[in-house]
């Protein structure tokens, strides 16, 4: 049975190695689960031993037994990674990659979370420049207006038909100019915003779904003057490299849409 770490190192806890290995061992094999015969030809146990750590994976639910007597990957890892990912633990998780994002490109970054039909601010990183805006982490704003709100609402990928639910009470205008949005962000990965919300700042944003929860989103803003339309083309594809590359579990990127034809 081979480590997936460091094959030529022998683990500290032989036990617990071989049981984390059982773990990865149910989870390859899919949901058709494993009879105790094959987990044993795979996994170099003998039977005995490998009967009592199945049982035991089976307690503590990182292993099911069917009906039919076979093992399969558990529902508890899943359950454990949701809890690793709730929301405030958010800030903690994506502040390295915040970090990264504001010294390289010296503007602000937000760190938002889609609470229809608002956008939370979990967290903000200032660049070493001064820059006056008025988002403050705890706060909520309109997904209507905001970079952060079209990109998430381009990933949760809302039906068209239910997109005027966020702008009640908006003037039409501003309604379609977030369903363009919307749709401009499904085709290139990014969504943004000029100065809709302050004068003289404009904003672009990624969005990265879960694999349970609401969609996050991380932007950079600055002053219009800065964000350029070719700017902000190149902040959106910098946005969309380093999340995709920041390696958080259970976080993956919203995949581009085919341009539509006719």
């Amino acid at each position: 049975m081979d480590s997936t770490t460091n094959p030529a190192a022998a683990s500290p806890v032989g036990s617990v190695d071989k049981a984390l290995a059982l773990v990865e061992l149910l989870a390859e094999a899919g949901p058709a689960g494993l009879a105790l015969r094959d987990v044993v030809e795979a996994s170099g146990l003998n039977k005995p031993s490998a009967h009592r750590m199945l049982q035991a994976l089976v307690h503590r639910g990182f292993a099911e037994q069917d009906a039919a007597q076979r093992y399969r990957f558990g529902s508890r890892p899943a359950v454990l990674v949701d809890t690793f990912l709730r929301e405030e633990n958010l800030p903690a998780l994506l502040r390295p990659t915040l970090l990264s994002i504001s010294h390289d490109v010296q503007e602000l970054v937000h760190l938002g979370i889609l609470e229809a039909p608002n956008v939370l601010y979990l967290d903000k990183v200032e660049p070493d420049r001064t820059m006056r805006v008025w988002s403050r982490v705890g706060r909520q704003a309109r997904a209507l207006t905001t970079a952060l709100g079209r990109a998430m609402v381009a990933a949760e990928d809302t039906p068209d038909d239910r997109l005027d639910a966020y702008g009640a009470g908006a003037d039409d205008a501003v309604v379609e100019r977030f369903r363009e949005a919307v749709a401009l962000a499904r085709v290139r990965g990014y969504a943004a915003e000029q100065e809709e919300n302050e004068a003289g700042i404009s904003c672009v944003a990624v969005a990265l779904r879960r694999s349970s929860g609401l969609p996050i989103a991380v932007s950079i803003t600055g002053p219009s003057s800065r964000m350029t339309p070719d700017r902000i083309d190149e902040l959106g594809a910098l946005l969309r490299e380093n999340l995709g590359a920041s390696g958080l579990p259970g976080f993956r990127l919203a995949p581009l849409r085919p341009v539509a034809v006719g």
